[in-house]
């Protein structure tokens, strides 16, 4: 594994990054890195640990997604981790800061890696009732100058890693003891998704409120927080006692102005990214939610920006990065509503950084809606457009889902890969059977894809820029989830399905991929001769292929969506083919390669396709032959979802003229297209 270099904290990160999705898929090589750590030099273990907090944020997801191996990811950490305790293998500096890590990544930390600073060692196995001045401890741990909620991000990073008995005293005394800068980073702590942080600062503005230190203002925000919490009512009390005591007071900051509202769509994991562009005075910001199924407000945060060009910069950038809707502010209210009613349902809790975003997006007494489906397509459809719709005019609109994978790039993500579903997978033995299992697990999961769909219906009902009937297409078809329609009655699901049997096997296709990496500086390819006319042909003799239909597959490969190894293609172009001659297959293999360096410097050229115009009919259809063969036969090269109605008319046509002449149709416009086509994949790169 190679090391950041730049010593840039953004270069770290992106480091971590790469190596944190392989990583979270094998514990062991895990252990492994940790290791490392007591021996290693402080900035490798700070990389490191960086990289660790992101494995472990994947590995959270992956649990989250459902995916395949994912909870025996945690328990083998688990197992790993008692038996390095027990040997003493781990020293107090990496288990603080393997606690840490689970905490950036929203995981309690493992009992076994908690310890007590050494000022409270001998308080970690007793019940404390009180310790001094914890809050001036507290204000010692984070810099001067921090946001309340950067002081608690840096405080639950050092509570966090302590024992829960410690932590659960320590912060209830922290917030208890009135500081008003412990208080207002207390507020946080009550939406923090480690559960006995929640607790124990509930129990601080218990203590808090006892005392007679709860003003109106922060009296306000318990009220609302109280509605976001699943256990909300052990906010009563609190509630109850600071009412009795009639609050005055308190700091009521000025309101934000909200001057555009953008949003993803629901990929396939159900998460999708709210944006807010904020101003106060002259303070501006970007204010920002993620919404995901089952979880509720997943994540939130705010972004300041230090004037109004670096505000339009980011929303550049944001809108650069993924497919962004323009919605009216009125869209937040009932969106953010059904989340927290989902998140509610499911037991999750808000995100700590919502209680900035919510007042930012001017919803900051927003209360939670458990309905769910009903709730979302009231809100899409305040006037009863649906109800009057005919038979026919619904069916027309569920047929139009055909075109969504075309229309939307976030379809991209639409397909499902859990655990359950891959495993019976492995054991389809035909292709019909895998199809059969796809289209029995999408229907057993319709309540989900009902909910994602009108989700995207709400939002396109409140894009101005979006077709009139394209919220329309989605609410019915979410409705018509709901009223038990067969899954293959809705096109969608075509692709939907297609696009699962495409990951699953790419899947499978990477875990047999044994292909070595080179990883030699001195290493050179050795020269290869160049190709004598009439060479390939001679080579191929008795075999089904011709160089004609090489240069198609070659064609289609290099301009294809997604990257296809030489392993990946060369198998299905080589498979079965028997020639005669001693080194005939290895110069087969050397010509290859100088045909398709050929051919991808034409690509890089923009002349791709320039000679195809000129072949005879027989060496046409050969062309088309090939370059079909490659687009059905190399899993994962060409997916349904990347492509557009036009581009599957293309394909259609070179199929159809790999068996039948289409030269008059086919050829003007073939060359174009292909340019075309390698251009817009090649700015994708």
């Amino acid at each position: 594994m190679d090391r950041p270099t730049t010593g840039d904290p953004e270069g770290t990160l992106l480091w971590a990054d790469r190596w944190a999705a392989s990583f979270s898929h094998d514990p062991e090589a895990v252990l492994e890195l940790v290791d490392t750590l007591s021996d290693a030099e402080m900035e490798h273990t700070d990389d490191c640990l960086t990289l660790m907090s992101r494995i472990l944020d994947e590995a959270r997801m992956n649990h989250e997604n459902e995916e395949p191996g994912a909870n025996e990811f945690f328990q083998t950490l688990a197992a790993g981790w008692v038996e390095r305790t027990k040997r003493g293998e781990l020293d107090a500096e990496t288990c603080f800061g393997l606690c840490q890590a689970y905490l950036r990544a929203g995981l309690t930390p493992p009992n076994r890696l908690r310890m007590a600073p050494d000022a409270l060692e001998g308080h970690a196995g007793d019940e404390i009732t009180e310790l001094p001045d914890v809050a001036g401890l507290a204000e010692a741990l984070v810099p001067d100058g921090s946001t309340p909620f950067e002081t608690y991000t840096g405080l639950r990073e050092v509570v966090g890693a302590m024992p829960a008995q410690v932590t659960a005293s320590f912060l209830a005394q922290m917030i208890g003891q009135g500081d008003q800068r412990m208080i207002a980073a207390g507020r946080y702590f009550l939406l923090d998704p480690v559960a006995e942080m929640r607790d124990a600062a509930i129990a601080g503005f218990g203590l808090l409120a006892e005392s007679a230190h709860v003003d109106a203002a922060l009296l306000s925000d318990l009220i609302l927080i109280r509605n976001w919490l699943p256990d909300g009512k052990a906010l009563d009390t609190t509630i109850e006692t600071a009412l009795r005591r009639e609050p005055s007071g308190g700091n009521v900051p000025q309101p934000w102005q909200l001057h555009r509202v953008m949003t993803s769509l629901p990929d396939g994991t159900g998460s999708q990214s709210i944006m807010g562009v904020c101003s106060r005075g002259s303070t501006r910001a970007v204010a920002a939610a993620m919404i995901k199924e089952g979880h509720g407000i997943k994540d939130a945060y705010v972004i300041p920006c230090s004037s109004r060009a670096d505000q339009k910069s980011i929303v550049e950038r944001i809108e650069q990065a993924m497919t962004m809707h323009d919605v009216s502010p009125s869209y937040l209210a009932p969106a953010i509503g059904v989340a927290l009613g989902d998140g509610l349902t499911r037991g999750s809790v808000a995100a700590p950084g919502f209680l900035d975003v919510a007042p930012m997006f001017g919803i900051g007494d927003v209360a939670p809606q458990t309905e769910g489906l009903a709730a979302l397509l009231a809100a899409a459809d305040p006037d009863g457009e649906l109800a009057a719709l005919s038979d026919a005019r619904r069916g027309r609109l569920i047929g139009k889902s055909r075109d969504w994978f075309s229309e939307h790039d976030i379809s991209s993500s639409w397909f499902v890969s859990d655990a359950t579903l891959m495993a019976a997978l492995e054991a389809a033995s035909t292709a019909a059977r895998a199809k059969k299992i796809v289209a029995g697990h999408l229907g057993e999961r319709r309540d989900r894809w009902a909910r994602f769909f009108a989700r995207s219906a709400l939002i396109l009902r409140h894009d101005s820029s979006a077709r009139p009937d394209a919220w329309k297409s989605f609410a019915v078809v979410a409705q018509a989830l709901e009223a038990g329609r067969e899954i293959k009655k809705i096109p969608v699901f075509e692709d939907i399905l297609e696009q699962t049997l495409e990951v699953a096997a790419a899947r499978a296709m990477g875990e047999l991929d044994d292909e070595p990496e080179w990883d030699n500086e001195d290493y050179e390819p050795l020269e290869i001769e160049a190709e004598r006319p009439g060479e390939l042909a001679k080579l191929l003799k008795g075999s089904p292929l011709n160089p004609d239909q090489i240069d198609g597959y070659l064609t289609a490969v290099l301009i294809a969506p997604e990257f296809a190894s030489p392993n990946e293609w060369l198998t299905p172009l080589m498979e079965g083919i028997e020639v005669k001659g001693h080194g005939s297959i290895q110069r087969i293999l050397d010509i290859l390669m100088l045909r398709y360096d050929a051919l991808n410097e034409a690509v890089i050229l923009g002349e791709i396709g320039g000679r195809v115009r000129d072949l005879p009919p027989v060496r046409f259809r050969a062309w088309t032959e090939g370059f079909a063969q490659a687009v059905d036969g190399i899993k994962g090269a060409w997916p349904k979802r990347a492509l557009s109605r036009d581009d599957k008319q293309v394909l259609n046509l070179i199929r159809r003229a790999a068996v039948e002449d289409l030269s008059p149709t086919l050829k003007p416009l073939l060359p174009s297209w292909l340019r075309m086509t390698a251009e817009k994949w090649r700015e994708d790169l």
